[in-house]
């Protein structure tokens, strides 16, 4: 189940008198480390915890030295790693330099199987609105879940589907 609460946010962002709307953000329920899921998997395989971390460690320095290279890393269902790069303009090609690059970021495609996670319903994902961070808890609603469940739907609405 992913819990979200509401930002009431401009529809038009920069733009001071832009309308505002109420928008789902997403809230953690705590994480997970690569250790844990080193030991998950070694439970539901042959390999122990610390052959798992290895591969795992292994994998992410491949990851680094192919995106280093300028490479794209296709990793089957997993997904696909790129480069993408942010730069200021130049008014010709001519004049355009390296230094015009401002900075590197990774884009991650996910694969389908990774893609298949966020969709709603069997098997996929359920929402539970819960209260923002320092504000107190949501009532139980008619449905057994936090807030009134009034206002637009239920708060374990389904938006994917």
């Amino acid at each position: 189940m992913v819990n979200y609460s509401l930002a009431h946010m401009s529809t038009k962002p920069g733009v001071e008198n832009a309308p505002k709307k109420y928008y789902a953000k997403a809230q953690a329920n705590g994480e997970i480390t690569m250790d844990e899921i080193a030991e998950d998997i070694s439970y539901a395989t042959s390999l122990t915890d610390g052959d798992v971390l290895n591969a795992l460690r292994a994998l992410i320095q491949q990851i680094n030295k192919n995106l280093a290279a300028g490479k794209i890393v296709r990793l089957e269902n997993f997904g696909t790693f790129q480069i993408q790069l942010c730069s200021e303009g130049a008014e010709t090609e001519k004049k355009f330099t390296s230094a015009n690059i401002t900075g590197a970021s990774i884009q991650f495609r996910p694969g389908r199987p990774i893609k298949a996670a966020t969709r709603a319903g069997d098997g996929g994902l359920t929402f539970h609105r819960v209260a923002k961070k320092g504000e107190a808890a949501l009532p139980d609603g008619p449905d057994g879940n936090g807030g009134s469940g009034s206002g637009g739907g239920g708060l374990d609405e389904n938006p994917l589907g």
